[in-house]
């Protein structure tokens, strides 16, 4: 699905619109000013234990290198040059702590997040909040492991034929345009992504900043699926489901993504603006999906658009009855 880009506008319009009405619910100022306290004091902490051991440490070996070329006449260009990756390497690891430890928090504690969604739902409309509780959450671990799993092969065989067809002579270097062409134009359509691979041939300084757009559209993917996980767990979604979602909603849930994405990227603040996200992203399932009936035993709701509402009312009743009969 090519994305549209008025529906990237209108998804950006419901971020700040939610952004905003987030900021005033007292509850998430005090989880997003605690999540920035914490992030911005084991930030500091984290700095100074690593200056103390890694940075001064690295600083006192560089200058004993340069007094010792002096003295025993020999070149230093290597050793400064491995310090100074080494240096390089432990700061990249640190600017990316807050981040790395985000991940794995959203993953070992979702109930934290689950939280911050369903307060925020209650205060946009209670009503779907009330019903979307009864669903019991469902996890799908096989049905997750499996599609993770074919996707990354599915990656990794692209990649390799990638590698050996580029090898071909005459031919070879066009693998990679083509390749990239196909894939770009699922986002922004064949003329537009047409344009951007031209000028990448042309221009080869201008590859790192398309590969980063082209990153950035593929990372906002997982960041948008992390934050739809309570709505997507309570009503049993599986990944295909969730695939099927996001191709209908691709283009509002790039554009609501987009308002959040590069502010959580920062590394000291970062975790508190997805704090404000999860929050947010209540709004946007509130406004783009139907609002599920109250669970019954044996009921199943199919993710549906708001623009399906007369067809998803009329499952939903169906699934609704369907469920009373099997008690």
């Amino acid at each position: 699905m090519v994305l549209n880009a008025a529906d990237i506008g209108q998804g950006m319009a419901l971020a700040l619109e939610a952004a905003q009405f987030a900021a005033r619910h007292k509850r998430v100022q005090k989880k997003f000013l605690n999540v920035l306290k914490i992030t911005l004091i084991g930030m500091t902490i984290s700095y100074a234990l690593i200056y103390a051991l890694v940075f001064f440490p690295l600083f006192i070996l560089r200058n004993g290198t340069y007094i010792f070329a002096t003295l025993l006449q020999y070149d230093p260009a290597q050793s400064s040059l491995a310090i100074l990756s080494t240096r390089n390497a432990v700061e990249h690891f640190l600017s990316t702590l807050p981040l790395l430890g985000l991940d794995i928090l959203v993953h070992v504690r979702p109930g934290m997040f689950e939280d911050i969604f369903f307060t925020m739902l209650d205060e946009v409309d209670p009503e779907y909040a009330r019903a979307l509780k009864t669903w019991p959450p469902r996890k799908f671990r096989w049905a997750k492991i499996k599609f993770t799993a074919q996707r990354l092969a599915k990656r990794y065989l692209m990649t390799l034929a990638a590698s050996y067809l580029g090898r071909l002579p005459l031919v070879g270097w066009m693998v990679v345009p083509i390749g990239a062409l196909t894939m770009m134009a699922r986002f922004v359509g064949y003329p537009v992504a047409g344009g951007i691979i031209f000028a990448t041939v042309v221009s080869p300084g201008s590859r790192r900043s398309t590969m980063f757009i082209f990153k950035s559209l593929l990372a906002m993917g997982d960041f948008s699926r992390d934050l739809l996980r309570p709505y997507f767990s309570h009503l049993g979604a599986k990944p295909k489901q969730q695939l099927g979602f996001y191709k209908a909603n691709e283009s509002s849930v790039i554009g609501f993504i987009l308002a959040y994405y590069f502010f959580v990227q920062m590394s000291w603040i970062g975790p508190a603006f997805y704090i404000l996200a999860q929050a947010a992203v209540a709004m946007f399932i509130s406004r783009n999906t139907v609002r599920p009936p109250v669970y019954t035993p044996g009921a199943e709701w199919e993710l549906v658009t708001s623009d399906s509402v007369s067809d998803a009312t009329v499952r939903a009743q169906k699934q609704v009855q369907s469920g009373i009969k099997s008690d």
